[in-house]
């Protein structure tokens, strides 16, 4: 993922908006829940209910919501 699409994601979710993606060696999905910019990770928390951490160099933004997501 490039940076510019990991600060808007990271934006996204900081506004309270979903903001999914995908990490592809595991082919886990993720929201992500915060941003630790000066290591640039995502927090992410999985359909599952655990929470990951993730390079963003890593990732691949979700465009969709899916819907086995448990709404917040």
């Amino acid at each position: 993922m490039k940076k510019d699409t990991y600060l808007y994601l990271c934006h996204e979710s900081q506004a309270g908006r979903d903001a999914f993606v995908l990490h592809p060696d595991t082919q886990e999905e993720g929201r992500v829940t915060n941003c630790v910019l000066n290591t640039d990770h995502m927090i992410v928390s999985t359909p599952d209910g655990s929470n990951r951490c993730w390079d963003f160099h890593e990732c691949k933004e979700m465009v969709r919501m899916n819907e086995q997501w448990p709404r917040r």
